[in-house]
């Protein structure tokens, strides 16, 4: 596949290509592992969850971005969630957890601390 094919498949995904888009307020990870999870199905709830309840807040104007991933190296205490640019780290994220994270974090800015075990937020280097 060539980078053009590449930038419209993005497109059509509402996500920019060319620095110009109106971006988005915070990127969600969900890891669905089966190791993370215990059982792969956990993490998949969430997930389903999280793009539901995401859904809806696009038609309100609001902007994120959730995407699962079968590995964040941490490997227990599943399903796990990254919410960033924070880079705030949760554990345990039932569809329960994920509706705290939602309300609490993704909307108010306030990390739910009771699930957060750490903290790499993105650094914008200068040059």
């Amino acid at each position: 596949m060539d980078s053009k094919t590449m930038a419209k498949r993005a497109q059509s995904r509402n996500i920019g290509t060319e620095g110009k888009s109106e971006g988005y307020e915070r990127h969600v990870l969900v890891c669905t592992g089966k190791s993370c999870c215990g059982d792969k199905n956990k993490g998949v709830e969430t997930f389903k969850f999280l793009n539901k309840r995401l859904s809806k807040l696009k038609k309100e104007g609001r902007r994120f971005r959730c995407s699962e991933v079968s590995c964040l190296s941490i490997c227990s205490g599943g399903p796990l969630v990254i919410v960033y640019p924070e880079g705030t780290w949760y554990h345990s994220v039932t569809p329960e957890v994920c509706a705290r994270i939602i309300d609490e974090h993704l909307l108010e800015g306030h990390i739910v601390e009771e699930f957060a075990f750490a903290h790499n937020p993105l650094v914008q280097k200068c040059e």
